[in-house]
């Protein structure tokens, strides 16, 4: 404060502010003065507090020191501190500058310094976690990723969230970073899986804030796989919530991060598969031929290749994809021989790489082309072990997809046949009784 601010700040004249100073250590202010700084002292900041004390421990050492004597205190002795954290709260305050330096005993701020540092690194090398704790996540990600295509979506979510909840509880402690960002991905590949979860089961909404979460942790541990195959995800959810021009973007924005074969692969059948939904086939085609382009490509990254399951896209999902897709566009046989190569390759091949619901889900495709080619027997065929799968494997798409065979069937081509109006019948009690419609009130997945 200048002299005249000082001055009104105690409620005093300004001259008498002026002889104080001019005055130094000879002054000695009337009591009443004295109260009144000792009030501006009071309710000052500890900042300000610090300083005033440093200082009158400075002009003390001054009076007392012999001349040309060494003026700093002896080993031991303490300005305004008693303990390291007294002194490193000065520090941390800003109170000790210019005089007040010379107050501090050089061995104490050097040995507070090197406890600081010492307790630091005690407390950074310290960890929950340990490697076997992140191995038996590891596992627990890759069974539940694989074990999902062949596992109803509700016993599954339990699964999913019992481990990402022991994740969290990880995240909430201390571990070095290369362990919290390994969390991280746990955490953003179990939130992928419910997202997948979410939307087998119709929770739209809730599969995006899964994958917004996937996402955000993809971000934190910065790894592309993840990243790619989270915006695939979301781009689908897009889809099934009728938001087409939105679900490109997020496809297309994924291929930013595609590293590997199968990344950039189910990116571009999953662009295709949008494209032919709103009905540009030279989009869809443009999609198709990228998609085979990207076959070639020798790498592969530990997500989609090393994890597998959900998180994969084999040649039969291909085919399945390819199937969906023709179907949007009206293509009876290329959807035909799409459908059927996934269902081959589903039905033959290893039993734990067996996707129930994308097989079905095939079937239903290969049912639809076969009404678009006017053949109620083949899609009938198709059908018959679709509707026949347990109540609680019956996800949603299935019958979204089944209600479009169902419009196909009320056509004109159809309408006396006997065998239209069983199928309907039969579809209509498929549907009443999904995965879905199996969960309590109250109870909806998260």
């Amino acid at each position: 404060m200048s002299i005249r601010e000082f001055a009104a700040h105690l409620g005093v004249h300004e001259r008498l502010v002026s002889k104080w100073e001019a005055g130094g250590v000879r002054v000695h202010p009337r009591p009443i003065n004295q109260a009144a700084l000792d009030t501006s002292l009071a309710r000052s900041d500890d900042v300000v507090r610090a300083r005033f004390a440093a200082l009158i421990e400075q002009q003390s050492t001054d009076r007392t020191a012999a001349p040309g004597a060494d003026t700093r205190p002896a080993s031991g002795t303490h300005a305004n501190y008693s303990s390291e954290a007294d002194l490193l709260a000065l520090i941390d305050a800003g109170a000790m500058r210019g005089d007040a330096l010379a107050a501090i005993s050089e061995r104490d701020l050097i040995m507070a310094a090197a406890h600081e540092a010492s307790d630091h690194a005690g407390r950074a090398e310290s960890t929950n976690v340990g490697a076997t704790t992140l191995d038996q996540l590891d596992a627990d990600v890759m069974r539940i990723a694989n074990d999902y295509v062949s596992i109803p979506p509700v016993p599954m979510m339990v699964e999913m969230l019992r481990v990402r909840r022991r994740v969290y509880r990880l995240l909430e402690g201390h571990q070095r970073p290369a362990d919290t960002s390994h969390l991280y991905l746990l955490a953003g590949t179990l939130s992928g899986l419910l997202a997948n979860a979410s939307t087998d089961l119709g929770y739209y909404d809730a599969a995006g804030e899964q994958a917004r979460a996937a996402w955000a942790y993809a971000e934190l541990c910065g790894h592309n796989g993840l990243r790619a195959w989270t915006r695939g995800m979301h781009a689908l959810i897009e889809y099934w919530s009728e938001r087409p021009r939105r679900a490109v973007l997020l496809a297309q924005s994924g291929q930013e991060f595609a590293e590997s074969a199968t990344a950039k692969v189910r990116l571009h059948n999953i662009e295709a598969r949008i494209w032919s939904k709103i009905g540009s086939a030279s989009d869809t085609e443009r999609c198709v031929r990228a998609a085979d382009d990207a076959r070639e490509i020798g790498e592969v990254d530990d997500l989609h290749d090393a994890i597998g399951g959900v998180f994969g896209f084999n040649d039969a999902k291909a085919q399945y994809y390819a199937g969906a897709t023709y179907i949007h566009l009206g293509l009876a046989e290329p959807a035909l021989a799409a459908t059927g190569r996934a269902i081959d390759l589903y039905a033959n091949g290893p039993s734990e790489q067996r996707s129930y619901g994308a097989e079905s889900l095939a079937r239903v495709d290969c049912a639809a082309a076969h009404l678009i080619n006017g053949s109620l027997d083949g899609a009938s065929a198709a059908l018959h072990p679709v509707l026949g799968l347990d109540e609680d494997k019956r996800i949603a798409q299935l019958e979204e997809r089944l209600i479009g065979v169902r419009r196909r069937i009320a056509a004109p081509a159809f309408r006396d046949a006997s065998e239209a109006r069983f199928l309907d019948e039969r579809i209509e009690e498929f549907c009443g009784s999904t995965a879905a419609k199996g969960i309590p009130p109250g109870n909806s997945p998260a």
